[in-house]
C-alpha cells in the first residue's frame, strides 16, 4: 500500500472511533413580569449561565430594574437542575449604590426539555452611606425553552 492511502485510511478509523460530542444549547423565554430569561448549557448539558431581568416594588411607588446574570460557580448546577445565591453590589449615578441579594432556583423538564423556576430578590439603595429605599420581589416565575 501506499503512504498517502494507509494515512488516509487510519484517519478515518480515528474519526469513526470518537464518540459525537453534545453542543452547548441556549434556551430563551420570560419572566411572569415579561422580562427576558435566559438559560444555557455546555457541551455537557451542565448549565454555565442564567441571565434573568426582573423588577422589584420599593417604597413610594418606585420599582428597581436589574438583569441579574448566574455564573459559575454555582451553587447547584447538573444538566437538570440549577440553584444559586448570593449578593452583590451595583453603582449608579448620582451616587447610589444597591446591594441586591438574589436567590435562583430552576429545573428541567427531560419530557419536553424545558427549564422552569423562581427568583427572589431583596435591594438596599443607599446614598453617602444612608438607606433610602428597601425593594423586594418575592417569587418571580420563569420559563425557558
Amino acid at each position: 500500500m501506499t503512504r498517502p492511502f494507509v494515512t488516509c485510511a487510519l484517519s478515518a478509523l480515528l474519526l469513526a472511533a470518537v464518540p459525537a460530542v453534545a453542543e452547548a444549547k441556549n434556551y430563551k423565554g420570560r419572566t411572569s413580569q415579561g422580562r427576558v430569561a435566559e438559560l444555557r448549557t455546555g457541551a455537557d448539558g451542565v448549565v454555565n449561565r442564567v441571565r434573568l431581568g426582573w423588577r422589584a416594588p420599593c417604597g413610594e411607588g418606585y420599582r428597581f430594574n436589574e438583569h441579574t446574570t448566574f455564573r459559575p460557580r454555582l451553587d447547584v448546577a447538573t444538566a437538570d437542575a440549577v440553584q444559586d445565591a448570593g449578593t452583590y453590589r451595583v453603582r449608579y449615578r448620582g451616587g447610589l449604590r444597591a446591594r441586591i441579594t438574589v436567590t435562583l432556583a430552576g429545573a428541567r423538564d427531560p419530557a419536553t426539555d424545558r427549564w422552569s423556576g423562581t427568583l427572589a430578590g431583596k435591594v438596599m439603595v443607599t446614598r453617602r452611606g444612608k438607606v433610602i429605599d428597601r425593594c423586594e420581589v418575592k417569587q418571580l416565575t420563569w420559563n425557558a425553552r
